[in-house]
Protein backbone atom coordinates (compact mmCIF):
# COMPACT_ATOMS: atom_id res chain seq x y z
CA UNK A 1 0.00 0.00 0.00
CA UNK A 2 1.10 3.52 -0.82
CA UNK A 3 2.74 5.30 2.38
CA UNK A 4 0.98 8.23 3.30
CA UNK A 5 2.16 11.18 5.98
CA UNK A 6 2.00 13.70 7.37
CA UNK A 7 4.21 17.04 7.54
CA UNK A 8 5.67 20.56 8.84
CA UNK A 9 4.14 23.61 7.12
CA UNK A 10 7.11 24.59 4.58
CA UNK A 11 7.66 28.43 5.85
CA UNK A 12 10.95 27.68 7.13
CA UNK A 13 14.32 27.38 5.26
CA UNK A 14 15.32 24.38 6.85
CA UNK A 15 12.63 20.88 7.94
CA UNK A 16 12.80 19.80 10.88
CA UNK A 17 11.54 16.30 12.30
CA UNK A 18 8.99 16.61 15.44
CA UNK A 19 10.14 20.25 16.73
CA UNK A 20 11.76 23.69 15.63
CA UNK A 21 11.25 25.84 18.50
CA UNK A 22 14.17 28.21 17.27
CA UNK A 23 13.16 28.41 13.69
CA UNK A 24 11.37 32.18 12.40
CA UNK A 25 9.28 32.80 10.06
CA UNK A 26 11.11 33.41 6.44
CA UNK A 27 11.29 36.54 3.94
CA UNK A 28 8.62 36.43 1.41
CA UNK A 29 9.70 34.30 -1.85
CA UNK A 30 10.86 36.16 -4.81
CA UNK A 31 8.66 38.24 -7.13
CA UNK A 32 7.71 35.06 -9.39
CA UNK A 33 6.36 33.30 -6.72
CA UNK A 34 4.47 36.75 -4.98
CA UNK A 35 2.14 39.26 -6.72
CA UNK A 36 1.12 42.84 -5.58
CA UNK A 37 -3.25 43.49 -5.60
CA UNK A 38 -4.73 46.55 -3.70
CA UNK A 39 -5.06 46.36 -0.62
CA UNK A 40 -8.23 45.05 1.43
CA UNK A 41 -9.81 46.22 4.85
CA UNK A 42 -10.75 42.65 6.35
CA UNK A 43 -14.13 44.07 7.89
CA UNK A 44 -15.63 47.29 7.96
CA UNK A 45 -14.11 50.25 10.56
CA UNK A 46 -17.58 51.47 10.55
CA UNK A 47 -19.71 48.42 11.11
CA UNK A 48 -21.01 47.10 14.57
CA UNK A 49 -22.04 43.52 14.56
CA UNK A 50 -25.91 43.76 15.59
CA UNK A 51 -26.51 40.18 15.38
CA UNK A 52 -27.34 37.32 17.82
CA UNK A 53 -23.88 36.22 19.78
CA UNK A 54 -24.86 33.24 21.32
CA UNK A 55 -21.63 30.77 20.96
CA UNK A 56 -21.59 28.00 18.64
CA UNK A 57 -20.11 25.73 21.16
CA UNK A 58 -17.03 24.75 18.33
CA UNK A 59 -14.81 27.37 16.95
CA UNK A 60 -15.39 29.66 17.32
CA UNK A 61 -8.06 40.38 -8.64
CA UNK A 62 -10.43 43.05 -10.41
CA UNK A 63 -12.94 41.36 -12.03
CA UNK A 64 -12.44 42.66 -15.02
CA UNK A 65 -8.82 41.46 -15.99
CA UNK A 66 -9.03 38.52 -13.61
CA UNK A 67 -5.74 39.52 -11.90
CA UNK A 68 -6.48 38.32 -8.28
CA UNK A 69 -6.84 42.02 -7.49
CA UNK A 70 -9.80 43.11 -4.78
CA UNK A 71 -13.42 43.50 -6.34
CA UNK A 72 -13.83 47.59 -5.98
CA UNK A 73 -17.42 47.22 -7.06
CA UNK A 74 -18.89 44.01 -5.32
CA UNK A 75 -22.09 41.92 -6.19
CA UNK A 76 -24.81 42.06 -3.59
CA UNK A 77 -27.60 40.05 -3.79
CA UNK A 78 -30.61 40.13 -1.52
CA UNK A 79 -31.57 36.93 -0.11
CA UNK A 80 -34.91 35.00 -1.05
CA UNK A 81 -37.01 34.21 1.83
CA UNK A 82 -38.15 30.19 2.10
CA UNK A 83 -41.43 29.90 4.08
CA UNK A 84 -40.04 26.78 7.20
CA UNK A 85 -40.81 23.61 7.30
CA UNK A 86 -44.37 23.34 9.09
CA UNK A 87 -43.42 20.42 11.46
CA UNK A 88 -40.10 22.44 12.32
CA UNK A 89 -41.35 25.66 12.39
CA UNK A 90 -41.13 27.52 15.78
CA UNK A 91 -44.22 30.14 15.74
CA UNK A 92 -43.45 31.79 18.93
CA UNK A 93 -42.68 35.52 18.16
CA UNK A 94 -38.63 36.18 19.01
CA UNK A 95 -37.38 38.65 21.68
CA UNK A 96 -34.21 40.36 20.65
CA UNK A 97 -31.35 38.61 22.09
CA UNK A 98 -28.53 39.79 24.54
CA UNK A 99 -25.17 40.01 23.61
CA UNK A 100 -23.62 36.69 25.36
CA UNK A 101 -20.26 37.38 25.19
CA UNK A 102 -17.95 34.13 23.39
CA UNK A 103 -16.45 31.38 25.91
CA UNK A 104 -13.40 31.09 26.70
CA UNK A 105 -11.32 28.33 25.03
CA UNK A 106 -9.49 26.31 27.90
CA UNK A 107 -7.78 23.47 25.18
CA UNK A 108 -7.26 22.54 22.05
CA UNK A 109 -7.12 19.27 20.56
CA UNK A 110 -6.03 18.18 17.05
CA UNK A 111 -8.00 15.43 14.71
CA UNK A 112 -7.19 13.69 12.01
CA UNK A 113 -8.55 11.09 9.81
CA UNK A 114 -7.41 9.39 7.68
CA UNK A 115 -8.43 6.32 4.57
CA UNK A 116 -6.54 3.86 3.45
CA UNK A 117 -8.33 4.12 -0.08
CA UNK A 118 -11.34 5.25 -1.67
CA UNK A 119 -11.83 1.90 -2.90
CA UNK A 120 -10.36 0.10 0.01
CA UNK A 121 -13.32 -0.96 2.40
CA UNK A 122 -13.65 -0.06 6.20
CA UNK A 123 -10.27 1.39 5.88
CA UNK A 124 -11.09 4.78 7.47
CA UNK A 125 -8.67 5.46 11.00
CA UNK A 126 -8.80 8.74 13.28
CA UNK A 127 -6.15 9.93 15.49
CA UNK A 128 -5.93 12.68 18.01
CA UNK A 129 -3.00 14.54 19.61
CA UNK A 130 -4.68 16.25 23.17
CA UNK A 131 -3.77 19.55 23.70
CA UNK A 132 -2.10 19.32 20.19
CA UNK A 133 1.08 17.55 21.29
CA UNK A 134 2.02 15.71 18.38
CA UNK A 135 4.03 13.32 20.41
CA UNK A 136 0.86 11.95 21.39
CA UNK A 137 -0.45 11.44 18.22
CA UNK A 138 -2.33 8.14 18.50
CA UNK A 139 -5.45 6.32 17.02
CA UNK A 140 -8.86 5.64 18.73
CA UNK A 141 -9.75 2.18 17.81
CA UNK A 142 -13.07 1.62 16.28
CA UNK A 143 -13.99 -2.42 16.10
CA UNK A 144 -13.71 -3.12 12.27
CA UNK A 145 -12.75 0.10 11.01
CA UNK A 146 -14.73 2.75 9.25
CA UNK A 147 -16.35 3.80 6.11
CA UNK A 148 -18.27 1.14 4.04
CA UNK A 149 -18.09 -2.43 1.91
CA UNK A 150 -17.37 -0.23 -1.43
CA UNK A 151 -14.71 1.99 0.14
CA UNK A 152 -13.85 4.71 2.86
CA UNK A 153 -14.34 8.64 3.01
CA UNK A 154 -14.20 10.51 5.81
CA UNK A 155 -14.65 14.28 7.13
CA UNK A 156 -15.04 15.37 10.78
CA UNK A 157 -17.05 17.29 12.92
CA UNK A 158 -16.38 18.36 16.44
CA UNK A 159 -18.63 20.09 19.27
CA UNK A 160 -18.27 20.76 23.05
CA UNK A 161 -19.85 17.15 24.09
CA UNK A 162 -17.21 15.23 21.89
CA UNK A 163 -16.54 15.14 18.48
CA UNK A 164 -17.60 12.73 14.88
CA UNK A 165 -16.42 11.65 11.82
CA UNK A 166 -18.48 12.02 8.87
CA UNK A 167 -18.82 8.68 6.32
CA UNK A 168 -18.59 10.56 2.90
CA UNK A 169 -18.52 8.35 -0.22
CA UNK A 170 -20.54 5.23 -0.57
CA UNK A 171 -20.86 5.37 3.20
CA UNK A 172 -23.75 6.27 5.56
CA UNK A 173 -22.69 5.76 8.73
CA UNK A 174 -21.89 8.93 11.53
CA UNK A 175 -19.17 7.63 14.31
CA UNK A 176 -19.58 9.70 17.43
CA UNK A 177 -16.75 9.87 20.23
CA UNK A 178 -16.75 11.31 24.08
CA UNK A 179 -15.26 14.00 25.52
CA UNK A 180 -12.42 11.56 26.41
CA UNK A 181 -11.83 10.53 22.91
CA UNK A 182 -13.44 7.21 23.34
CA UNK A 183 -15.65 5.49 20.84
CA UNK A 184 -19.66 5.83 21.35
CA UNK A 185 -21.67 4.93 18.71
CA UNK A 186 -21.93 4.26 15.16
CA UNK A 187 -25.52 5.59 13.27
CA UNK A 188 -26.68 4.95 9.55
CA UNK A 189 -28.50 7.73 7.86
CA UNK A 190 -30.24 6.14 4.79
CA UNK A 191 -28.39 2.85 4.86
CA UNK A 192 -29.77 2.01 1.67
CA UNK A 193 -29.32 5.14 0.04
CA UNK A 194 -26.32 6.59 -1.62
CA UNK A 195 -25.96 9.97 -0.10
CA UNK A 196 -22.40 11.32 0.26
CA UNK A 197 -22.53 13.35 3.29
CA UNK A 198 -20.57 16.49 3.44
CA UNK A 199 -20.45 17.81 6.68
CA UNK A 200 -22.24 17.88 10.24
CA UNK A 201 -22.77 20.32 13.00
CA UNK A 202 -24.35 20.70 16.60
CA UNK A 203 -27.87 23.15 17.15
CA UNK A 204 -27.42 24.36 20.68
CA UNK A 205 -31.13 25.62 20.46
CA UNK A 206 -33.15 22.45 19.66
CA UNK A 207 -29.91 20.04 21.33
CA UNK A 208 -29.72 18.44 17.57
CA UNK A 209 -27.04 17.62 15.22
CA UNK A 210 -27.56 18.82 11.48
CA UNK A 211 -25.87 17.28 8.25
CA UNK A 212 -25.15 17.99 4.50
CA UNK A 213 -25.37 15.62 2.12
CA UNK A 214 -24.31 16.34 -1.76
CA UNK A 215 -27.30 13.64 -3.01
CA UNK A 216 -29.93 15.13 -0.66
CA UNK A 217 -31.40 18.94 -1.28
CA UNK A 218 -32.85 18.53 2.47
CA UNK A 219 -30.84 19.12 5.42
CA UNK A 220 -30.77 15.83 7.89
CA UNK A 221 -31.59 16.90 11.52
CA UNK A 222 -30.72 14.04 14.56
CA UNK A 223 -31.38 14.09 18.02
CA UNK A 224 -28.89 14.17 20.30
CA UNK A 225 -29.98 10.78 21.89
CA UNK A 226 -27.94 8.56 20.69
CA UNK A 227 -29.84 5.99 22.43
CA UNK A 228 -33.12 7.00 20.61
CA UNK A 229 -32.22 7.97 17.02
CA UNK A 230 -35.00 10.36 15.42
CA UNK A 231 -33.78 11.65 11.97
CA UNK A 232 -36.12 14.15 10.42
CA UNK A 233 -35.30 16.60 7.19
CA UNK A 234 -34.85 19.97 6.34
CA UNK A 235 -36.11 21.61 2.80
CA UNK A 236 -33.49 24.31 2.55
CA UNK A 237 -33.96 24.97 -1.38
CA UNK A 238 -36.99 24.42 -3.89
CA UNK A 239 -34.18 23.28 -6.84
CA UNK A 240 -33.65 19.83 -7.07
CA UNK A 241 -30.06 20.80 -8.38
CA UNK A 242 -29.05 21.96 -4.80
CA UNK A 243 -26.07 20.19 -3.36
CA UNK A 244 -25.48 21.27 0.03
CA UNK A 245 -22.02 20.57 1.07
CA UNK A 246 -19.87 22.40 4.50
CA UNK A 247 -21.61 24.37 6.59
CA UNK A 248 -20.95 27.08 9.67
CA UNK A 249 -23.04 28.15 12.53
CA UNK A 250 -22.40 31.37 13.62
CA UNK A 251 -24.77 32.55 16.65
CA UNK A 252 -28.20 31.77 15.96
CA UNK A 253 -27.55 31.10 11.84
CA UNK A 254 -26.14 28.28 10.20
CA UNK A 255 -24.47 29.21 6.72
CA UNK A 256 -25.23 25.96 4.32
CA UNK A 257 -23.08 25.97 1.20
CA UNK A 258 -24.83 25.29 -2.37
CA UNK A 259 -23.04 23.80 -4.87
CA UNK A 260 -26.55 23.49 -7.44
CA UNK A 261 -24.69 20.36 -9.71
CA UNK A 262 -26.25 18.92 -12.28
CA UNK A 263 -26.02 15.50 -13.46
CA UNK A 264 -22.83 16.44 -15.85
CA UNK A 265 -21.47 17.38 -11.64
CA UNK A 266 -21.01 21.21 -13.23
CA UNK A 267 -22.46 23.90 -11.31
CA UNK A 268 -24.80 26.04 -11.96
CA UNK A 269 -25.56 28.66 -9.25
CA UNK A 270 -23.38 29.40 -6.30
CA UNK A 271 -25.41 30.07 -3.04
CA UNK A 272 -25.54 30.01 0.34
CA UNK A 273 -28.60 28.98 2.62
CA UNK A 274 -29.09 30.60 6.24
CA UNK A 275 -30.94 28.66 8.39
CA UNK A 276 -32.15 29.91 11.73
CA UNK A 277 -31.43 27.63 14.41
CA UNK A 278 -34.18 28.65 16.39
CA UNK A 279 -37.16 28.09 14.27
CA UNK A 280 -35.44 26.84 11.59
CA UNK A 281 -36.62 29.48 8.39
CA UNK A 282 -34.33 29.54 5.73
CA UNK A 283 -33.19 31.90 3.74
CA UNK A 284 -30.90 32.13 0.72
CA UNK A 285 -27.71 34.32 -0.95
CA UNK A 286 -26.90 34.48 -4.18
CA UNK A 287 -23.17 34.08 -5.05
CA UNK A 288 -21.35 35.91 -7.87
CA UNK A 289 -19.43 32.65 -8.53
CA UNK A 290 -20.26 28.91 -8.45
CA UNK A 291 -19.25 25.63 -7.02
CA UNK A 292 -18.30 26.84 -2.91
CA UNK A 293 -16.65 23.70 -1.98
CA UNK A 294 -14.43 24.76 0.75
CA UNK A 295 -15.11 25.33 4.20
CA UNK A 296 -16.97 28.19 4.82
CA UNK A 297 -14.30 30.51 7.14
CA UNK A 298 -14.82 32.72 10.53
CA UNK A 299 -12.51 34.26 12.88
CA UNK A 300 -14.48 36.22 15.26
CA UNK A 301 -10.75 37.69 16.44
CA UNK A 302 -10.06 39.31 13.07
CA UNK A 303 -13.78 39.82 11.55
CA UNK A 304 -17.26 39.55 13.63
CA UNK A 305 -19.07 40.57 10.89
CA UNK A 306 -18.52 38.43 7.74
CA UNK A 307 -17.76 34.79 6.73
CA UNK A 308 -14.90 33.91 3.97
CA UNK A 309 -15.26 30.82 1.66
CA UNK A 310 -13.99 29.87 -1.94
CA UNK A 311 -15.84 28.96 -4.79
CA UNK A 312 -13.66 27.19 -7.70
CA UNK A 313 -16.50 27.99 -10.48
CA UNK A 314 -16.32 24.43 -12.44
CA UNK A 315 -12.48 24.20 -12.71
CA UNK A 316 -11.86 26.23 -15.29
CA UNK A 317 -9.20 29.64 -15.63
CA UNK A 318 -10.84 32.74 -14.06
CA UNK A 319 -14.40 31.63 -12.80
CA UNK A 320 -14.01 30.90 -9.43
CA UNK A 321 -13.46 33.44 -6.28
CA UNK A 322 -12.60 34.23 -2.86
CA UNK A 323 -15.65 35.56 -1.34
CA UNK A 324 -16.49 38.04 1.93
CA UNK A 325 -19.93 37.83 3.15
CA UNK A 326 -21.66 39.95 5.27
CA UNK A 327 -23.41 37.79 8.00
CA UNK A 328 -26.14 40.48 9.03
CA UNK A 329 -26.88 42.27 5.82
CA UNK A 330 -25.84 39.10 3.46
CA UNK A 331 -23.65 42.14 1.13
CA UNK A 332 -20.99 39.28 -1.15
CA UNK A 333 -18.02 40.91 -2.03
CA UNK A 334 -15.34 39.54 -4.03
CA UNK A 335 -11.90 39.66 -2.28
CA UNK A 336 -9.87 38.07 -5.14
CA UNK A 337 -10.66 36.55 -8.71
CA UNK A 338 -9.18 33.90 -10.21
CA UNK A 339 -6.66 34.64 -13.09
CA UNK A 340 -6.66 34.14 -16.58
CA UNK A 341 -2.94 35.02 -17.57
CA UNK A 342 -0.50 31.95 -17.55
CA UNK A 343 1.96 31.98 -15.15
CA UNK A 344 0.22 34.27 -12.35
CA UNK A 345 0.11 33.24 -8.99
CA UNK A 346 -3.84 33.11 -9.49
CA UNK A 347 -4.08 31.37 -12.69
CA UNK A 348 -5.70 28.03 -11.44
CA UNK A 349 -8.56 27.13 -8.73
CA UNK A 350 -9.36 28.52 -4.97
CA UNK A 351 -9.83 25.24 -2.68
CA UNK A 352 -10.06 26.10 0.41
CA UNK A 353 -8.72 28.18 2.97
CA UNK A 354 -8.16 29.33 6.96
CA UNK A 355 -7.57 32.63 8.66
CA UNK A 356 -5.21 33.43 11.65
CA UNK A 357 -5.66 35.23 14.50
CA UNK A 358 -3.25 38.00 13.05
CA UNK A 359 -5.16 38.61 9.72
CA UNK A 360 -2.90 36.59 7.57
CA UNK A 361 -5.19 34.38 4.76
CA UNK A 362 -3.88 30.80 4.09
CA UNK A 363 -5.03 29.70 1.02
CA UNK A 364 -4.89 26.25 -0.67
CA UNK A 365 -4.90 27.15 -4.51
CA UNK A 366 -4.55 23.93 -7.65
CA UNK A 367 -3.46 24.62 -11.01
CA UNK A 368 -4.71 21.81 -12.75
CA UNK A 369 -3.39 22.73 -16.11
CA UNK A 370 0.17 22.53 -14.65
CA UNK A 371 -0.05 18.55 -13.30
CA UNK A 372 -2.49 18.85 -10.52
CA UNK A 373 -0.33 21.79 -8.37
CA UNK A 374 -1.65 22.40 -5.31
CA UNK A 375 0.41 25.11 -3.93
CA UNK A 376 -0.05 26.94 -0.11
CA UNK A 377 -0.87 30.78 -0.81
CA UNK A 378 0.07 33.70 1.92
CA UNK A 379 -2.58 36.34 1.98
CA UNK A 380 -1.75 39.70 3.72
CA UNK A 381 -5.23 41.59 2.63
CA UNK A 382 -3.36 44.82 4.52
CA UNK A 383 -0.08 44.61 2.97
CA UNK A 384 -1.71 43.91 -0.72
CA UNK A 385 0.35 40.81 -1.42
CA UNK A 386 -0.05 37.17 -2.20
CA UNK A 387 2.85 34.82 -2.12
CA UNK A 388 3.53 31.26 -2.66
CA UNK A 389 4.37 29.96 0.65
CA UNK A 390 4.60 25.89 0.06
CA UNK A 391 4.48 23.42 -2.79
CA UNK A 392 3.23 19.93 -3.20
CA UNK A 393 0.16 20.39 -1.52
CA UNK A 394 -2.95 17.35 -1.07
CA UNK A 395 -5.84 19.91 -1.46
CA UNK A 396 -8.63 17.01 -1.69
CA UNK A 397 -9.33 16.06 1.22
CA UNK A 398 -12.48 17.22 2.93
CA UNK A 399 -10.91 19.21 5.47
CA UNK A 400 -7.70 20.07 4.03
CA UNK A 401 -6.13 23.01 6.11
CA UNK A 402 -7.52 24.58 9.57
CA UNK A 403 -6.33 26.95 12.17
CA UNK A 404 -6.17 27.01 15.76
CA UNK A 405 -7.14 30.18 17.56
CA UNK A 406 -5.03 29.05 20.90
CA UNK A 407 -1.97 27.44 19.81
CA UNK A 408 -1.64 30.00 16.49
CA UNK A 409 -1.24 27.20 14.74
CA UNK A 410 -1.93 26.35 10.99
CA UNK A 411 -2.32 22.36 10.02
CA UNK A 412 -2.34 21.23 6.39
CA UNK A 413 -1.43 18.40 4.59
CA UNK A 414 1.86 17.72 1.79
CA UNK A 415 3.06 14.94 -0.50
CA UNK A 416 6.24 14.35 -0.75
CA UNK A 417 7.18 11.79 -3.02
CA UNK A 418 5.16 8.37 -1.94
CA UNK A 419 4.85 10.20 1.50
CA UNK A 420 2.14 12.72 3.00
CA UNK A 421 2.99 14.78 5.70
CA UNK A 422 0.80 16.83 7.96
CA UNK A 423 2.52 20.38 8.46
CA UNK A 424 2.33 22.79 10.84
CA UNK A 425 3.40 26.19 11.25
CA UNK A 426 3.25 28.01 14.60
CA UNK A 427 1.91 31.90 13.33
CA UNK A 428 3.22 33.36 16.87
CA UNK A 429 6.06 32.27 17.59
CA UNK A 430 7.71 30.20 13.94
CA UNK A 431 8.23 26.72 14.90
CA UNK A 432 7.43 24.14 13.19
CA UNK A 433 6.84 20.59 13.73
CA UNK A 434 5.44 17.20 11.39
CA UNK A 435 3.95 13.86 11.90
CA UNK A 436 3.82 10.37 9.84
CA UNK A 437 1.07 8.39 9.32
CA UNK A 438 0.60 5.32 7.06
CA UNK A 439 -2.30 6.29 5.90
CA UNK A 440 -4.25 8.82 3.31
CA UNK A 441 -5.54 11.95 4.51
CA UNK A 442 -9.19 12.55 4.82
CA UNK A 443 -9.25 15.55 7.21
CA UNK A 444 -8.14 17.53 10.00
CA UNK A 445 -9.39 20.01 12.60
CA UNK A 446 -8.76 21.53 15.97
CA UNK A 447 -11.39 20.89 18.55
CA UNK A 448 -11.89 22.72 21.62
CA UNK A 449 -13.05 22.81 25.05
CA UNK A 450 -14.84 25.85 26.67
CA UNK A 451 -14.50 26.55 30.17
Amino acid sequence: MKKIVFSVLALILFMFLVSCEDSTLPDLPEMDDSLDVDAFEIGDEDETSDSESEPDNENGGNDGDNQGTPDENPDSESPDSETPDSETSDETPETPDEEIPEPEIVASHLLVATVGGYDVPMSGHVYYAKDEKLDTFKEIPVDGGMGSSDGADLNLAAFTEGFAVVGRHDSSSLYFFGEDFDFKKEIKIKSDTYINMQDMVYNPFKDEFIVSAWSLSKLQIIKNDLENIQISELEISDSKSATPTKMKVIGKKLFVALQNLNAQNTSEKGEIAVVDLKNYSVERIDLPTTNPNGKIEYNANVDKNHIYLTTTGNWKQGDGALLQVNTDNYEVKKVLSESEEENNILDGDFVDLSIADNGDFYIIFSNNILKNENTLLLYKPKEGKISKIDSNINAFAANPIDFSTLTGKIYYFVDEESNTYLKSLDTKAGGSEKILLDFGPAALRVKYDYK
